[in-house]
């Protein structure tokens, strides 16, 4: 078995630094963030990329931005809208690029 000096996945790994620009949803209503969204993804974009955070889920069983959210980027990666969209490791936020930036 080859030996790495690097694990090769860190490259596949983003970091919250890595964002150009944050986008935080915090305090914020679903479907009022929801709307903010929709102005980032509908207009030209002031980022190549943004760390979109929200708020984490807790034990009250309220519903996060997580799926409603996620599913709406899913489908603006499906449009070509974004090349990347993927989860934040703590469940509170998306890494988002814009298919125009790579």
């Amino acid at each position: 078995m080859p030996y790495f000096d690097e694990n090769p996945l860190e490259k596949l790994v983003f970091r919250p630094g890595d964002a150009d620009d944050e986008l935080d949803l915090r305090d914020i209503p679903v479907d009022q963030a929801m709307t903010i969204v929709e102005q980032l993804l509908a207009g030209p974009p002031k980022a190549a990329s943004y760390l979109i955070r929200f708020e984490a889920a807790a034990d009250d069983g309220r519903e996060t931005l997580f799926l409603p959210l996620g599913r709406r980027l899913l489908q603006a990666r499906r449009d070509g809208v974004l090349s990347r969209c993927l989860p934040v490791a703590d469940g509170a936020g998306y890494f988002i690029a814009f298919a125009a930036a790579d």
